[in-house]
C-alpha cells in the first residue's frame, strides 16, 4: 500500500497530560422531577454516567441554573428513543437555590 497523503496545513500537536479538552454540546431537555439535590430529566440523548453539565430552567418565572452531574438513566420510551437521566446538583448559585427553595415550597402547598 502506498503512503497516505498529509492533508492537515498545521502539524499534530501531543498535549501534555494535565491539558483538558472539553466538548460543549446542547440537549433540550424535559423537567420531569426536581429537588433539592438534583433533577430528573426527560431527553433524547444518552450521556455517560458522571457527564457534567449546567442547567438552565425557569422555575415558575424564576430564573435557575445549576451544574449537575448525571447520576443514572433508563429508558423512558423505547419507541420514541427517550432517556430518563437521574442528575445531582453539584452548585448553584445563592439566587438558584433561593428560587428553588420557593418553588418546592410553592410546590407543596
Amino acid at each position: 500500500m502506498g503512503e497516505m497523503i498529509e492533508r492537515r496545513r498545521t502539524p499534530r500537536v501531543d498535549l501534555r497530560v494535565d491539558e483538558v479538552c472539553r466538548l460543549e454540546l446542547r440537549h433540550r431537555v424535559q423537567l420531569l422531577d426536581i429537588s433539592q439535590s438534583g433533577a430528573l430529566l426527560g431527553c433524547d440523548a444518552g450521556l455517560p454516567l458522571g457527564t457534567r453539565g449546567q442547567f438552565r430552567a425557569g422555575l415558575a418565572a424564576m430564573p435557575f441554573s445549576a451544574e449537575l452531574a448525571v447520576k443514572r438513566q433508563q429508558v423512558r420510551s423505547t419507541a420514541k428513543k427517550q432517556l430518563s437521566l437521574g442528575t445531582q446538583f453539584a452548585s448553584m448559585d445563592e439566587r438558584s437555590k433561593q428560587n428553588l427553595d420557593q418553588f418546592l415550597r410553592r410546590a407543596k402547598d
